[in-house]
């Protein structure tokens, strides 16, 4: 009798909810609540303090990222700018930076937009990008990688 192997298939699609715990592997693994929306093409990121500046002559931009009660510094280059329609509507132009993320225990480099979440549930919104068709998202469940905390 042949045993059934336990591993993935390349092919595969990992099991995510529509919401997941999110870190930032080159900044002490900070976590965010992330919400999961394939309806977004580019995730976003509630930043705080938003400073752009010219460094070795590039733009870059300095912001603070906040989730309960801790803080986050961040100096990254500008890759560059992007209109985004916001959820009411609005286009917006916003700085997009590449931020390595982690989601369970896979990690990868993606664009990030920039912009105020302050009225969202949800410091981060990951996009479809940068999901890059590997996870396969059940509506109905959170946190399906990682522990509620």
């Amino acid at each position: 009798m042949e045993k059934k192997s336990k591993a993935r298939p390349n092919n595969a699609k990992i099991n995510i909810g529509w919401r997941e715990w999110i870190s930032f592997p080159d900044y002490d693994n900070f976590r965010l609540k992330a919400k999961i929306d394939s309806g977004a093409r580019t995730s976003a990121l509630h930043a705080t303090h938003i400073q752009e500046f010219e460094k070795n002559g590039e733009r870059w931009v300095r912001f603070r990222v906040y989730q309960s009660r801790q803080f986050m510094y961040v100096e990254k280059p500008i890759v560059r700018y992007t209109i985004i329609k916001n959820s009411f509507g609005e286009s917006q132009k916003r700085p997009l930076i590449l931020m390595k993320i982690k989601l369970g225990n896979k990690s990868w480099k993606t664009d990030i937009s920039l912009t105020q979440r302050s009225g969202m549930a949800h410091p981060m919104l990951i996009g479809r990008n940068t999901l890059k068709k590997k996870h396969m998202i059940h509506p109905k469940r959170s946190f399906v990688l990682t522990e509620k905390k």
